[in-house]
């Protein structure tokens, strides 16, 4: 079975546009602090991040979720198995289509081929 639980990215464009700037800024703000060697704990990036969110007007997110992981790759595994459903029949139902155009064309020919050996 192929492997759906790897990853996913849900983000339309502009969001992956939007997300892209506010990593820069943060990245730029962390060199910025390290090139002037700001002695900043791992403890304290967490409340600058918030801040720095914020500051930007963006929102703080509270927690890291409710959905687990294994539900998470449950639901990506059944969304999975309902399209490779709706897939198969979709090719199953095109061959099914052009089986029955060959055997419409080879049957066409059939008569011509009755006639040329009658003569």
């Amino acid at each position: 079975m192929t492997n759906v639980t790897i990853a996913k990215n849900y983000l339309k464009e502009h969001e992956i546009d939007e997300l892209n700037r506010t990593v820069v800024m943060w990245l730029d703000y962390a060199e910025d602090q390290a090139r002037r060697r700001k002695w900043i704990f791992m403890k304290d990036w967490e409340r600058k991040l918030n801040d720095f969110l914020r500051f930007n007007e963006r929102q703080v997110l509270p927690h890291a979720g409710s959905v687990s992981k294994q539900s998470a790759e449950d639901h990506a595994r059944a969304e999975y198995e309902k399209f490779s459903s709706r897939r198969r029949q979709y090719k199953e139902a095109i061959g099914e289509e052009e089986n029955i155009k060959q055997l419409e064309k080879a049957a066409k020919l059939l008569p011509e081929k009755r006639k040329e050996r009658k003569k």
